[in-house]
């Protein structure tokens, strides 16, 4: 086994292909983990020491920790890549090569790794500490899950839909349609718009409103579509698209990361009617389960789904 370290962004990004193929090929993946979403991230939002960490057997990529250290005067802090804005956070592994990594973080000059958003199966957790050092275990946020094995058509909430489409029919011709290479940047267009336009009702400007972050997500979607892991549905009233699904795929789940509608709509529930297509979709593709990903909001529960929780585990040199 041979352990080594990526220091360098070019060299991350030479990597691209053997990360993409490990990460098709781990187990209990998710889209945050890829170098789809983790490349934009860092170009994007990353500073200070990247320290990625890769574990290598007879030359086949086996592991990767996508690591980096804040410094500052004499402090020192090693977050994974894409904390913050992603969901969930973790290492890459086929086998049990978590410890190793762990251990290989003894001789690194690190104040505090503090490592987020990992699921209750992420190897993270498990992984053995260095001898000497100390660690700190809490929970963080819930991510509710819906699982997919049920007729979805046989819920009660079939009557609800059906009311809603009728209703933005009478309006014009309902259609979906499904990302493509072509109207991909229309679909991003119509999800930035609606999704500010909702959070201007607030008074406020949304996750979305930053040019940095549409640059990042225009990054992030074109390399989820190549990679055949972006699931983005537009919902058109006539010729206007009042409704946007974003979210990716990975496994056997599929992840709802962020939709937007138009709000003067909202009584008729377009938001509704595009996570319930979504949700179709993905049982139509044997997917197992619909992941709604951070946050306790109350439509969620709805669907059916369960909460997951994430925890946050700090090793201390």
């Amino acid at each position: 086994m041979e352990i080594s370290l990526v220091t360098d962004a070019d060299a991350l990004s030479a990597l691209a292909p053997e990360w993409l193929e490990l990460w098709r090929r781990a187990a209990n993946t998710t889209p945050f983990q890829s170098p789809m979403w983790l490349l934009p991230w860092w170009r994007r939002f990353g500073s200070n020491d990247l320290h990625v960490i890769t574990v290598r057997d007879g030359g086949r990529l086996e592991a990767l920790a996508p690591l980096y250290i804040i410094r500052e005067d004499d402090e020192s802090l090693g977050l994974l890549l894409g904390t913050g804005i992603s969901d969930y956070l973790d290492v890459l592994t086929t086998g049990d090569h978590a410890s190793a990594i762990v251990g290989a973080l003894a001789d690194v000059d690190c104040q505090v790794w503090d490592l987020q958003q990992l699921r209750p199966s992420s190897p993270l957790l498990q992984a053995e500490l260095p001898g000497g050092w100390g660690e700190s275990i809490e929970e963080q946020d819930p991510c509710p899950v819906m699982t997919l094995e049920e007729d979805l058509t046989s819920t009660h909430f079939r009557k609800k839909l059906r009311y809603y489409r009728r209703s933005l029919e009478r309006m014009g011709e309902v259609s979906f349609e499904e990302v493509t290479a072509s109207n991909l940047d229309a679909l991003l267009a119509a999800l930035f718009e609606l999704h500010a336009a909702r959070w201007k009702r607030r008074g406020m400007t949304g996750m979305l409103a930053d040019d940095v972050v549409q640059d990042f997500h225009r990054q992030v979607s074109r390399a989820m579509l190549d990679a055949g892991s972006l699931r983005m549905y537009g919902l058109r009233v006539g010729e206007r698209i009042v409704a946007v699904f974003y979210g990716f795929t990975s496994g056997d789940t599929v992840y709802y990361y962020l939709s937007g509608y138009d709000p003067d709509l909202e009584k008729l529930s377009p938001g509704t009617l595009i996570v319930a297509h979504a949700i179709e979709q993905a049982a139509r593709e044997g997917a197992r389960a619909f992941d709604f990903l951070r946050g306790a909001e109350e439509y969620k529960y709805a669907w059916g789904a369960k909460d997951r929780v994430n925890r946050r585990r700090q090793l201390i040199p």
